[in-house]
């Protein structure tokens, strides 16, 4: 009996644990969510759950602690260690080529970096020798590259140090397959070089380059039957900078023009003298007209560099036909313009008129994609033209929504 009482009194004295006691994790921290977020009263949370007011609050608390922790600025210190590696010289090797290949850094920025962060001494000869002996392995690798899904390949001379080097990419990827410094940039060394990338499956649908003439006879060797398309780039640049030059020459002589202006208005010295004065006017006279002549010349090189950039060789544009008419126009203009200033002219109006045909053979085949696109659709040749010059036009103006609706109209669901 004596037992059973002992028994009875220890299991009277211990307490049923609390309600707040048996909540997990997720239930306190939807607890402090529904405080934060006013959903509820704390005291019919409280209530709800069976457990104290004082309970909820510290949930509460422990939530704003957490979201103060969460937006803190500099939560770590500069001096927090992050973490550790081993310095080996492979690991310099690699740093090297890191900051050479990706950070550009020149071989002086790497020298600074080692010696300013690392307090390591290096010499420029060795991180030349560092980059030299990546080489064999890159060109290990590069040679095992597929490059049969190349369609479009662009081609150029770049120098450096004036040392010509060969380069090609793909026009859609930018991925480099040609990077080789040369001796010269003749026919046969660009020929040499297609061959070997056609080795390893390069076999673009046609190719881009600028006028030169080793670049294109090397690419015929390699591929006879592929066509090479002109850059617009070598089109465009040039007669920007013809036109920058004659400008500056309006702008002289306008100021020539201003400062004769001057000395007749407030004549002062021999310019008061009225023989000195007869001949500022005879001056100013021939001064206002080379400046009227060649502010006309600088406009009439902007209408026509203008036709140029967005009509001619833009990509949505007039028919291939009515581009070489164009064109056509351009060059006639230069070469009526151009004993005005011929050394600055006559580059820009030959390269038009030696490249004519390549600078715009891109038209022929945008033409004839959208021919068999019209051809797969069932919709008329036009319609696909004109949806197409539509796509290249301004939203913004009167002109696109009208010919958006009618378009709409008239092709319905096609459209």
């Amino acid at each position: 009996m004596s037992n059973v009482a002992n028994v009875t009194t220890y299991s009277n004295n211990v307490k049923a644990p609390c309600e707040a006691h048996l909540l997990s994790q997720e239930q306190r921290k939807q607890i402090a969510l529904s405080v934060l977020e006013k959903a509820k009263k704390i005291s019919h949370i409280a209530f709800e759950l069976g457990i104290s007011r004082k309970f909820v609050y510290q949930q509460r608390e422990k939530a704003l602690i957490g979201i103060t922790k969460a937006f803190e600025e500099n939560s770590k210190k500069d001096e927090d260690v992050l973490f550790c590696i081993p310095v080996t010289y492979g690991w310099i090797k690699q740093l090297a080529l890191a900051l050479v290949l990706i950070c550009k850094a020149s071989y002086s920025g790497v020298i600074e970096l080692f010696r300013d962060l690392l307090d390591y001494p290096i010499s420029k000869g060795t991180v030349h020798n560092i980059i030299h002996s990546a080489l064999v392995s890159a060109q290990k690798i590069n040679g095992q590259q597929d490059l049969s899904s190349i369609t479009v390949g662009a081609h150029d001379e770049i120098y450096q140090a004036g040392n010509p080097v060969l380069a090609g990419c793909c026009a859609h990827t930018t991925y480099c397959y040609l990077l080789s410094q040369e001796d010269s940039c003749d026919t046969t060394t660009w020929g040499v070089h297609l061959l070997n990338l056609s080795a390893q499956g390069l076999n673009p649908n046609h190719t881009i380059a600028d006028g030169g003439p080793s670049a294109r006879k090397g690419h015929e060797e390699a591929w006879p039957d592929t066509p090479c398309h002109g850059d617009v780039f070598h089109a465009l640049y040039p007669f920007s900078k013809m036109i920058a030059y004659i400008d500056n020459r309006a702008l002289d002589a306008a100021r020539i023009v201003e400062e004769l202006s001057a000395k007749i208005i407030n004549p002062r010295g021999k310019w008061k003298e009225e023989q000195q004065q007869i001949e500022l006017l005879v001056k100013i006279e021939k001064a206002e007209e080379e400046s009227k002549k060649t502010a006309a010349l600088v406009a009439d090189l902007k209408s026509l560099y203008k036709w140029l950039q967005e009509d001619i060789l833009s990509l949505v544009g007039p028919s291939y036909e009515e581009r070489k008419r164009l064109l056509e126009f351009v060059i006639e203009e230069l070469s009526m313009r151009e004993k005005c200033y011929t050394h600055r002219m006559q580059p820009v109006r030959r390269y038009l008129e030696n490249h004519k045909e390549n600078l715009l053979e891109f038209i022929p085949k945008m033409e004839q994609e959208f021919l068999e696109l019209s051809k797969d659709l069932k919709v008329s040749f036009n319609d696909v033209v004109e949806v197409y010059r539509l796509k290249g036009r301004s939203s913004y103006s009167q002109k696109y929504w009208e010919d958006y609706a009618r378009l709409q109209n008239s092709l319905g669901e096609m459209f």
